[in-house]
């Protein structure tokens, strides 16, 4: 039987064992450096370029419901993309769009903010104002429309399902140059493009699109409410036309433009609302074989139903994609179109052949998949 083998010294025994308390150690470090990830990702998230503390928001919608309870407004809309807060207010006609602007920009001088005004699109038509603001870190877009706040989808009716809503869109004010015309070549073809027969390359234009297989509207020139801020320009329907007048003016626009699938009526606050006026343009459509799709610039247009009663048929506008033309609302108003087309089964917008309206369809309208896209002519009733 070997010998046995001798056992270390007690010192050397005690050396192997851990040091008391050394675990507990390990556990606090790991512990501290866990937390020390954790503040240091929320620091550089909190440094990082376009995040805003939600506090800054709460306290921009505080000022801005404020300003709204005082100037008597009931129906506005808000919603929170990121750090901004988007605001549609949906103002009634004598809407005191000065003393809003007023109170609005004195709420946010005084909380520490500042607000800029936008150019819109129909002024004193559907655009009232547009503005641009900040508090601390948060960012603010208003924008004031002369429109009802679109209906709920009716209770317990789900959105259809995916692909079955249809979306036409449609781009106003191309002829004042060729330089859109490669861009709006990249869109799909069911983006139509409406024509405005006073701009100086029309002619030209509308060949172009055609040559692309885009269907083509017609965009009428009509007085607007506010004709001093904005022009339509020669060959304008005006209250007080006869339908001979009108007729005439049809046809002149259409022998510059050219071969159409239809028409809409470009600014027109003034002319759609006026009921003679419009049973005027309702008889000169009849017999052309083409459709009228309502602009809607105002909500006191009579336009479709007095076109529709003649036989002609008809669409209405459900949302404009750049009244104000700043990116993000443009992706927004696409968003609420789309999500029209699914709860409603369809939807039109319309939009303008600017550069950055363009850019933000060709970015976004690839990424489509809720609806299906489609010419307006599609949406027309069947006979």
């Amino acid at each position: 039987m070997g010998k046995r083998k001798p056992r270390p010294p007690k010192k050397q025994r005690a050396f192997r064992k851990r040091a008391p308390g050394a675990g507990a150690s390990l556990r606090s470090l790991l512990a501290f450096l866990l937390l020390f990830a954790f503040l240091g990702a929320v620091f550089l998230l909190v440094r990082r370029p376009g995040f805003k503390p939600p506090k800054d928001v709460e306290r921009l919608e505080g000022e801005l419901r404020r300003v709204l309870a005082r100037v008597g407004v009931e129906d506005a809309s808000f919603e929170r993309q990121g750090s901004t807060l988007v605001v549609r207010v949906f103002a009634k006609k004598g809407f005191p769009t000065q003393r809003f602007a007023l109170e609005l920009e004195a709420a946010l001088h005084n909380a520490g903010g500042q607000l800029t005004r936008l150019p819109v699109l129909e002024a004193g038509g559907y655009g009232e104002a547009g503005f641009q603001g900040q508090l601390g870190e948060a960012g603010l877009r208003v924008l004031v429309v002369r429109e009802a706040p679109s209906p709920p989808a009716p209770r317990g009716r789900p959105a259809l399902p995916r692909g079955l809503g249809k979306l036409a869109i449609v781009l106003d004010d191309a002829g004042y140059s060729l330089e859109a015309l490669p861009l709006i070549e990249k869109l799909p073809r069911e983006v139509a493009v409406a024509v405005l027969p006073n701009a100086p390359n029309a002619s030209a234009v509308a060949r172009a699109l055609r040559e692309q297989g885009r269907e083509l509207l017609l965009h009428m020139p009509m007085e607007p409410e506010d004709n001093g801020a904005s022009n339509p320009g020669e060959g304008a329907l005006r209250p007080g036309m006869g339908e001979e007048e009108v007729r005439r003016l049809l046809d002149e626009a259409l022998g510059v433009v050219g071969p159409v699938a239809g028409v809409n009526n470009h600014m027109g606050s003034k002319a759609t609302s006026n009921e003679p006026l419009m049973k005027a343009w309702a008889a000169a459509l009849v017999g052309r074989g083409l459709y009228f799709l309502d602009s809607r610039t105002t909500p006191a247009s009579v336009a479709k139903r007095l076109v529709a009663a003649r036989g002609v048929p008809t669409l209405g506008r459900d949302v404009f994609l750049d009244v104000v033309e700043e990116e993000q609302s443009i992706r927004s108003a696409l968003a609420t179109a789309t999500s029209l087309a699914r709860s409603k089964g369809e939807a039109v917008a319309i939009g303008h052949v600017h550069p950055l309206t363009l850019r933000v369809l060709l970015q976004e309208l690839p990424k489509l998949r809720d609806v299906q896209l489609v010419r307006p002519s599609e949406l027309l009733p069947k006979p």
